[in-house]
Parts: structure tokens; C-alpha cells; sequence
């Protein structure tokens, strides 16, 4: 055998060599790639056991729970609803004081000169000091239906603050899902280079021995770099998802890591249309337009005479002389026309109270719509999951023996071998779309009822009594 076949049958044992194997760690982009440990980084994965689906449970949960509390503990928004909140406790409470005595302090102090042709100039100077008590006493329950105006939206406030709390937490979440998107995708790309790497050293070697066959590398160097320059772009996008999901929890990218597997407590298909109503969302918008309700109230009992009774006295004192007296009695307001203000004040109360409803409504039909639509999309994400999982088998097994065709026997073109690890690595990016897809969809639709907190930070509702 001479020298040049020599070489020619180690090349081919070298081909051999890279037939598929296992899956190592992605190479990174400064890595040096030898052939004596290039190995195929484009293996189908092996889908988890149900242990291991628990057990990634146990672990994404804290993650999970750690996120949503670092997030709405630095969320403007929710301490600007927490303050308005606060706001109509102050408002409920001063109304409610409307209805106890109310106690007033007033007093006097006058100092003066006259003077005239006839008998001169005088001081006088005089003081006084007055002490008043008076109470309702009977209003037409107007300062009842106040103090219970301003509960219905203290009550409201509070809804809302768990409702801005789940927004919060569904778009860290999302941020958490999108970052582990791009991980996933660009560990992919990992994969991808690393082969075509493998593959460029390889026809190198070949090319060595038979010139004609020169475009063949640069076919390869092509594939390689656009592998590249697409990995160079998802790394990129996970850097901005980094900078987003750290901007939102405050957490190094470290301790936002996610496992393999999320939770499988996430909700199925199942939809709980009926625990829409029960949404801390929709509760708000009840709670407002029964508080309207009650302004209405206000507005009319405001209308009818309004009764106090009123306890006073006075003590004056100047130069000379003093003097005190005393009095009691009843004080009656009511008023008799107003040019049908009163009336129009209560109307719009009314069309408001009317107007929050038809929004619930609208908004329930919204959020239904919506759980529909991503019932639908979840259905599609899982199918297409399990479909790629069948079809990446497939592609392995086609990428497979064309490698061993082109490699061993060459029967088939470098071109029909990069096309077929290329549709490979394509399948692999879909599949991971798709399984994010499916997260997604079922983190929306827990958000959409029964919620997030309840799951990940129940002590973030607060117990609300039941209308």
C-alpha cells in the first residue's frame, strides 16, 4: 500500500470515528475542537422519567416563588395601588366619623377706641370664650351609605393590589420562561457549531488528500458560520431577556436559573370557567360598582331633612362687666329646590354603578375569550412537542446514514449531508419553541383563574370577606 492510500484509509477510519454518539457539554465559541475528541453533538433527548418531572418540581417551585416575592416587593405599581387603598381606609374612616358628637372650641378677643365732639375719647375692649355639642340626629342614613361608599372602594383597592400582584408575577414569570427559552436555544446552537466544526476539520483533511474536492470546505466553512452568526444572535436576545427578568426581580441571572422541567401543577386543559368571576380582577369591578351602589344611596338620603341636635355656651367678659348664657335646641337642614341637582348627581352615580358592571361583563367575556384561546394554543404547542419528539427520532436516524453513506461509501454529497444535519438542528430549535410555548400558555391560563399567588405566595392575598 503506498503512502498516499495510507492516508486516504486513515482519513476514512477518522470518518468512522465521528459517526453520532453521545451528547457532550456544548462547546463554547473560544473552544478548540480537535478531532481526536469531536464527537456528534446532535443526539435526540431523552424525555424525563415521572421521578424526575417531581423532583424538578420540588426544586423549579422555591425558584419560581423567590422570583414573584423579589418582584412585587420592588414593583411601583403595586405600592402605588397599596397606597390608594390605604387612602379610602382614611376616607371610610372619616366619613364614619360623621355620625359622633362632634365637640367645638371657639373664642373671642376684641380690642377697640371711639371718640367723638361731644364726649371724647374711650377704650373698650371686650373677650369671649364659647363651647358647642352637637351630633345627627337623624340623617336619612346618608353618613352610613358614605362610610359604606368609601369601604366598597377601600375593599376594591385591595383587590387591586392582588390583582397588580399577579401581573407582576406573571410577567416575571414569562421573563423566567423567555430566558430559559434562550438558554435551550442557544445550547442548540452549541450543538450545531461544534458539529460543523467537526465537520470543517474533517473535509480538511480530506481536501488534503484529493484537491477536487475544495468547495466542499468552503460549503462547510459556510454552514459553520451562519451557525455561528445565529448563535452569536440568540446569545444576544438571552443577554436582553438577563438585563429584563433581572430588571423586574432584582436577582442575579444566576439565581433565576430554572430546572429542566417545570412543575406539573401548572393547569391542564381543564377549563375553570367558572372561577373566572372569583379573579381578583373581576372582584375589584364588583366591588366598585356596589360601592356606587351605596354612593347612590348616599346621594338620595342626603336629599331628606337633615336633623342635629346642638348643645352651647358662652362666656363674654369686658371691663366692668361679664356676662354667660347657654342654649339648646334642634337644627333642621333641607333643601327645597336646587335646579334638579341633586337629581342629575344621582343619576350619574347610577350610570356609573352601570357603566363598572358592563365593564365586569365585557371583562369577563374577555378573560373567557382568552382562556379559550390559549387552551387552544397549549393543545397545539403539546402536540407539536410530541410530534417533533417522533419526528427528531426520524432525523437522527436520517442524518445517521447519510453521514455513513457520505462518509464511508460516498454515495451521497456533502450538500445532502449538511441539509440533513441542518434539518436536524432545526427540529431540535422547534421542539424547544414548542415546549415554551406550552409553559407559557399554562402560566397564563393559572394566571387567568385561580391565579399565581395562591401557588407561589399565598400570604400575598389577604383574606377578603365574601358579598
Amino acid at each position: 500500500m503506498t503512502e498516499r492510500s495510507r492516508r486516504f484509509a486513515s482519513v476514512l477510519l477518522l470518518a468512522a470515528a465521528l459517526l453520532p454518539g453521545s451528547w457532550p457539554r456544548p462547546v463554547q465559541a473560544a473552544e478548540p475542537v480537535s478531532p481526536a475528541t469531536c464527537q456528534d453533538e446532535g443526539a435526540v433527548p431523552i424525555p424525563a422519567a415521572d421521578g424526575a418531572v417531581a423532583g424538578a418540581a420540588r426544586v423549579a417551585t422555591p425558584v419560581l416563588s423567590r422570583l414573584v416575592r423579589e418582584a412585587v416587593a420592588r414593583s411601583a405599581e403595586v405600592a402605588g395601588q397599596i397606597g390608594s387603598s390605604r387612602a379610602y381606609r382614611q376616607d371610610q374612616r372619616q366619613a364614619e366619623a360623621g355620625s359622633a358628637p362632634q365637640l367645638g372650641l371657639s373664642g373671642s378677643a376684641v380690642w377697640g377706641r371711639s371718640r367723638n365732639d361731644l364726649y371724647g375719647g374711650s377704650d373698650a375692649s371686650q373677650a369671649g370664650l364659647g363651647l358647642t355639642l352637637s351630633a345627627p340626629l337623624y340623617d336619612g342614613g346618608r353618613v352610613r351609605a358614605e362610610a359604606g361608599y368609601y369601604q366598597g372602594l377601600a375593599e376594591a383597592g385591595e383587590l387591586g393590589v392582588v390583582a397588580v400582584r399577579e401581573q407582576v408575577a406573571l410577567e416575571t414569570l414569562l421573563g423566567a420562561i423567555e430566558r430559559r427559552r434562550q438558554q435551550r436555544l442557544l445550547a442548540v446552537w452549541d450543538r450545531q457549531v461544534a458539529r460543523m466544526q467537526c465537520l470543517v476539520h474533517q473535509i480538511g483533511q480530506i481536501v488534503e488528500l484529493d484537491r477536487g474536492r475544495g468547495s466542499e470546505r468552503v460549503q462547510a466553512g459556510k454552514s459553520l458560520r451562519q451557525a455561528e452568526l445565529s448563535r452569536a444572535e440568540t446569545g444576544a436576545q438571552l443577554r436582553q431577556s438577563e438585563v429584563r427578568l433581572q430588571r423586574l426581580a432584582g436577582v442575579p441571572p444566576a439565581q433565576a436559573d430554572l430546572p429542566d422541567m417545570l412543575p406539573d401543577d401548572l393547569p391542564d386543559d381543564a377549563l375553570p370557567l367558572e372561577a373566572l368571576a372569583e379573579t381578583p380582577e373581576l372582584r375589584q369591578l364588583q366591588r366598585q360598582a356596589e360601592a356606587l351602589d351605596r354612593y347612590v344611596q348616599a346621594l338620595q338620603a342626603a336629599q331628606a331633612p337633615q336633623l342635629r341636635w346642638q348643645v352651647g355656651a358662652t362666656q363674654a367678659r369686658q371691663p366692668g362687666l361679664g356676662s354667660a348664657n347657654w342654649n339648646a335646641g334642634v337644627v333642621l337642614n333641607m333643601t327645597l329646590a336646587d335646579g334638579g341637582a341633586a337629581v342629575a348627581g344621582v343619576q350619574a352615580a347610577v350610570e356609573r354603578a352601570e357603566a363598572t358592571r358592563r365593564q365586569r361583563e365585557a371583562r369577563l367575556e374577555d378573560r373567557t375569550r382568552q382562556l379559550l384561546a390559549l387552551q387552544e394554543t397549549a393543545q397545539a404547542a403539546q402536540a407539536r412537542r410530541d410530534r417533533l419528539d417522533a419526528l427528531l427520532i426520524d432525523s437522527d436516524q436520517l442524518r445517521r446514514a447519510t453521514f455513513e453513506q457520505w462518509a464511508r461509501l460516498g454515495r451521497r454529497s456533502l450538500f445532502d449531508l449538511i441539509s440533513a444535519e441542518t434539518e436536524h438542528y432545526q427540529l431540535q430549535l422547534g421542539r424547544v419553541q414548542a415546549e415554551h410555548e406550552l409553559l407559557a400558555a399554562r402560566l397564563q391560563m393559572r394566571a387567568l383563574s385561580p391565579g399565581l399567588l395562591p401557588w407561589l405566595a399565598p400570604e400575598l392575598v389577604p383574606a377578603m370577606p365574601v358579598r
